[in-house]
């Protein structure tokens, strides 16, 4: 995948910002706050529907402002183009077209246009609490195999409906009647043990692609492994009919402690993956630059994992790490995920970049300064020609004349 222009209005403090990307890398510096994490804010809205720092699509908005709208074009690996419109109003909700047509929900766009994204806060996935590395398992996976994603989103919303009759039975200070639960409980066993089953052979095919690229990033220094740890058990199952008689199982040893505690306690939102460095637990044994080392790697295999999944080629995001690093790990990293795809960079300064002193612009890199929420210097290496860009007669509004707006998921993300 190469993204060839990226469009967009009233994302935090740009009211309209265009740019056309250089194949290869693309920096974005200025001081902060202001703008540069917005624009891949704006690509992350495209490509996975949702910001990768905001919560709720809501908090994107400009201020002031009551709609904004996001727009990537791009070509795939086929030479097929792609284009993806995203528009969000606090009235109407999230309305995303792929390629001409209304999207009937967020699953048909996800991996359509595949993205890794690595930015300070993931730092939680190696050293942080359980529900960092299921997001990560979750957002890996979603991309990789639509059936994945129908099924979590299916899960969560059984959860939710089930959550809601165990919290009011707990607020009125009344058992529940446990046929009023079994509707819940069938579907939440039954999609619960397909993503168990799909992440139990994820980490399978994830671990050697994750061996290979932590020992890249760190020149071999330290030996890497994942473990896999659902809910309940003190080892994976081998099969999806198995972890559906221990989530059943488990559904009854934990009833009354729900109906107490209002909530549900099993099944794979409660489930965890460890990382092992050179046989110790990361989250006990690795140090600073270990945990920086395994968070590239684990980046990097999610790339190389999502491009064999997909066969399409990533877009990669790195939003301001190379604060984070030494100057050794800084260019390993800068020459890794340059050869691999297309890269989107923020930092303050080159002062961040120290290996690209003195250097010129390669011909399918760029350089984009970033000032009060626009783009206010644009340097291409040399050669570089824009694409030719077709454009309605409405400019580059949001153009829905003609699809049918059936699919809006809220006010949120």
């Amino acid at each position: 995948m190469r993204i060839r222009r990226l469009f967009f209005q009233n994302i935090r403090n740009h009211s309209e910002t265009e740019l056309f990307a250089a194949s290869r890398v693309n920096v974005f510096t200025g001081l902060n706050g202001r703008g540069k994490t917005s624009i891949l804010e704006a690509l992350s809205l495209c490509t996975l529907t949702r910001s990768f720092v905001a919560s709720q699509d809501v908090a994107m908005l400009r201020r002031g402002e009551k709609l904004m709208v996001a727009r990537m074009e791009g070509v795939s690996d086929y030479g097929a183009p792609r284009r993806i419109d995203v528009r969000w109003s606090a009235d109407e909700g999230k309305k995303i077209i792929l390629d001409g047509a209304m999207a009937a929900n967020a699953a048909q766009v996800i991996g359509a246009a595949p993205t890794v994204v690595l930015f300070p806060d993931l730092k939680a996935i190696t050293g942080g609490p359980p529900i960092h590395r299921r997001r990560f398992l979750d957002l890996v996976l979603s991309q990789a195999k639509r059936k994945y994603l129908e099924d979590l989103l299916q899960y969560r919303r059984l959860l939710k409906q089930r959550n809601t009759i165990l919290s009011d039975a707990r607020r009125r200070g009344r058992g529940i009647d446990p046929m009023l639960l079994e509707p819940w409980d069938e579907g939440l066993i039954d999609r619960g043990a397909r993503l168990m089953h799909e992440r139990t052979k994820f980490l399978k095919e994830f671990e050697p692609i994750l061996r290979e690229t932590a020992e890249e990033v760190a020149l071999g220094a330290d030996e890497i492994g994942v473990q896999y740890q659902p809910d309940s058990l003190t080892q994976p199952a081998e099969s999806m009919n198995e972890y559906r008689d221990m989530l059943w199982l488990r559904s009854k040893e934990v009833k009354g402690q729900e109906v107490r505690r209002g909530t549900t306690l099993f099944g794979p939102h409660r489930d965890d993956f460890s990382m092992i460095i050179n046989g110790g637990d990361v989250r006990v044994s690795a140090s600073q630059g270990q945990h920086k080392t395994l968070l590239i790697g684990l980046k990097v295999a999610e790339f190389h994992y999502l491009a064999r999944q997909s066969a399409e080629t990533p877009v990669i995001l790195l939003d301001d790490i190379f604060g984070d690093l030494d100057a050794r790990r800084a260019e390993r990293v800068y020459d890794i995920t340059r050869n691999l795809a297309q890269v989107f960079i923020t930092v303050v300064s080159f002062d961040m970049l120290p290996f690209l002193r003195g250097r010129s612009i390669a011909p399918d890199d760029a350089h984009f300064e970033i000032e009060n929420g626009g783009i206010a210097v644009r340097n291409y290496g040399s050669g570089f020609q824009p694409p030719t860009v077709e454009k309605s007669s409405g400019g580059d509004s949001f153009d829905l004349s003609g699809i049918d707006l059936v699919a809006s998921n809220g006010s949120g993300s």
